[in-house]
C-alpha cells in the first residue's frame, strides 16, 4: 500500500508539472535564462575614439551583472550608417545591441536621410551611460596658446586653416561648423574615419586644428603633445581653459550623449533584465573608479528617461540641420 501511495504522489505531481510546463510554453514564457551566451556589442566607430574607450570599460565590468560579456565589434564606415544598418537589422533576440550617440541616432535623419532605417523607430534604448563634452585641440607646439590666438589668425586667412574630424555630420564636425557659424569663421574642414584618426591628423601636423573629447586626449595633453583650447558648454571643465559659452558660441553645442541601444522589437523581458544590469552596473565602484581614471563623467539616465530625452533631440536637430546647411 505504501508503495501504491508513492506512486500516486508522483503521478500527481509529475501530472501537476506537465501541466505547468503546457501552461508555460502556451503564455510565451521563455524558460532558459537570458543571456545564455555573449552579447555583441556594435560600436560604429573607428578604433581609438571616446565610444571604443568607453565600451572597453563598461563591457568590463557588466558581465558581473548580466553573467555573460559583452563582445566589441567596430563597424565603422559611412558616417556610422553601417554600423547602424546592422544593428537595425540582427534578430531582436537581445544578442546584438548597438554603442552609438546622439548625432547618429537623431540628427542624421535630417541630415543623410535613408529607406533602410528609421532610428527611432527601429531603436530603443537600454540606457545613456554618459555624455561627452567636445574640446578644440590643436598641437602643443602649435603658435596659438590661446582660443584667441587661433580664431585671430582664421579670421585673417578665411578658409586656409585645417580642421580634421571625425566624419561628416559627426561630434566633431557638427561641434565645428557650429563654431564657424557663431563666430564667423571659414575653416577647411577634413574628414576622417573616427575620432582617433582625426587626433593623429593632427599630431601629423596635417590640419591646424581639431577636436576631441578632453578624456581621449589626457595622456597627449600631459604629455605636452596637445593643447586644448575650449571646451563645450556653458561653464568651465578645465580651470584655465574657457567654455564656448564665454566666446560667444551656444553651449548646447558639442554635447554627445553615448547610449546603448537595442533593435525595437526585443522582447520586454530581456530589455528589462539588460536595463536592470545598466543599472546595477552604476554602483559597482571599480566601474566608476575606471570611468574617473579614463576622464569620463557616470551621468546616467536609464532607458525610459533617455527614450524622452531623444525625441527633443531630434526636434532640436531639425532646426541644427537647417542652419548649418546655410553656412
Amino acid at each position: 500500500m505504501a508503495t501504491k501511495s508513492v506512486l500516486r504522489r508522483y503521478a500527481t505531481a509529475n501530472a501537476m508539472l506537465g501541466g505547468m510546463l503546457a501552461l508555460l510554453l502556451s503564455s510565451g514564457v521563455v524558460l532558459a535564462q537570458y543571456p545564455e551566451r555573449p552579447i555583441t556589442l556594435i560600436t560604429p566607430y573607428a578604433a581609438g575614439g571616446s565610444h571604443d574607450l568607453n565600451a572597453r570599460v563598461f563591457t568590463t565590468y557588466i558581465q558581473r551583472y548580466l553573467g555573460q560579456p559583452i563582445v566589441i565589434k567596430l563597424v565603422p564606415g559611412q558616417a556610422g550608417q553601417k554600423g547602424t544598418l546592422e544593428a537595425v537589422q540582427a534578430p531582436p533576440d537581445g544578442y546584438t545591441l548597438i554603442f552609438t550617440d546622439n548625432y547618429r541616432d537623431q540628427l542624421y535623419q535630417h541630415t543623410f536621410g535613408t529607406r533602410h532605417y528609421d532610428t527611432t523607430e527601429d531603436l530603443v534604448a537600454v540606457a545613456r551611460l554618459n555624455y561627452g563634452q567636445v574640446g578644440m585641440i590643436v598641437r602643443g607646439d602649435s603658435p596659438y596658446r590661446t582660443w584667441q590666438d587661433f580664431e585671430a589668425d582664421a579670421r585673417a586667412r578665411p578658409g586656409e586653416l585645417k580642421m580634421s574630424h571625425s566624419g561628416l555630420w559627426a561630434a566633431f564636425f557638427v561641434a565645428g561648423a557650429q563654431v564657424m557659424k557663431d563666430r564667423d569663421l571659414r575653416l577647411r574642414m577634413v574628414p576622417y574615419r573616427g575620432g582617433g584618426p582625426a587626433k593623429a591628423a593632427l599630431l601629423a601636423d596635417d590640419v591646424d586644428i581639431s577636436a576631441a573629447f578632453p578624456a581621449t586626449v589626457l595622456a597627449d595633453v600631459e604629455a605636452g603633445l596637445i593643447r586644448i583650447l575650449a571646451t563645450a558648454g556653458a561653464e568651465r571643465t578645465i580651470a584655465d581653459v574657457p567654455s564656448f559659452a564665454e566666446l560667444g558660441i551656444s553651449p548646447t553645442t558639442g554635447y554627445m550623449h553615448r547610449a546603448v541601444m537595442a533593435p525595437r522589437a526585443i522582447p520586454e523581458d530581456r530589455l528589462a533584465r539588460l536595463r536592470a544590469a545598466f543599472d546595477e552596473l552604476q554602483r559597482d565602484a571599480d566601474y566608476r573608479a575606471a570611468m574617473t581614471r579614463l576622464g569620463e563623467n557616470t551621468e546616467y539616465l536609464d532607458g525610459v528617461a533617455y527614450e524622452s530625452e531623444r525625441r527633443a533631440l531630434g526636434q532640436q536637430y531639425g532646426e541644427l540641420a537647417e542652419a548649418i546647411a546655410e553656412l
